[in-house]
């Protein structure tokens, strides 16, 4: 768990910030829901906090890429959003300033698995130790002549405290098949014909999410099965 993780609210009426919903809307669109049995999808769509407006947001871009703001029109949510920035993007008021431990920075990236026709969110990352103002965040649009609406509570950008300092200098060991430690191995083929046979009649296996063989036996287990974050007021 990380401490002293903070953030304030700068205006009224501005953004809100919530811990992101296992739910997708296209997941849910999937035959039987069957999407959300993917257990490293499910769980990663908790990754994060979700940074959403209570009120549409619509807006159209001409096509026009420049300097200036005249090629994206705001159509609804104006006190929200802005395109003072040009290059076909647009801009979010959140109104929220973070605040993280010195040795901490906030990634700032697209929600995981959603996906919305006609955009795509920056990736930043942030020195929230420091820096004293409203977290910028910004789509690019990609689609001209298009309106495109962001609906209430949608979360336009998920954040996330990171630490770049134990991530620095992390060392990839790249080896060769035949070093995997047997364990990983011996029952490679048989669990592949497994499973294989189980998606080919349409069902889902669950020996990932459970961490198990084909056989049932334990194999390991996860670190987390579900990523629980929370929000204290006050």
């Amino acid at each position: 768990m990380i401490e002293n993780f903070i953030a304030y609210r700068n205006y009224n009426g501005f953004a809100d910030i919530a811990p992101l919903n296992v739910k997708r809307e296209w997941m849910d669109d999937t035959v039987n829901s069957h999407a959300y049995k993917c257990f490293p999808v499910s769980l990663a769509n908790g990754l994060g906090w979700g940074i959403f407006f209570p009120e549409d947001i619509t807006f159209i871009w001409d096509g026009i890429t420049d300097t200036t703001s005249d090629h994206v029109k705001i159509l609804a949510g104006e006190k929200y959003v802005h395109a003072q920035r040009g290059n076909a993007t647009i801009s979010f008021n959140t109104g929220l300033i973070f605040k993280t431990p010195d040795d901490y920075t906030l990634l700032t990236m697209p929600v995981p698995n959603q996906h919305i026709a006609g955009v795509s969110p920056f990736t930043t990352l942030m020195s929230t130790s420091f820096y004293n103002s409203d977290l910028p965040c910004a789509w690019r649009i990609t689609e001209a002549n298009k309106e495109i609406t962001i609906k209430a509570g949608t979360p336009v950008i998920a954040v996330l405290p990171i630490s770049l300092t134990n991530l620095q200098n992390t060392e990839l060991h790249m080896k060769h098949r035949n070093d995997i430690p047997i364990s990983y191995s011996q029952d490679y083929i048989g669990y592949h014909e497994v499973i294989g046979q189980i998606n080919q009649s349409g069902k889902w296996s669950d020996f990932y999410r459970d961490a198990v063989n084909h056989e049932g036996k334990t194999v390991g287990e996860h670190e987390v099965k579900l990523i629980r974050l929370k929000v204290m007021e006050g």
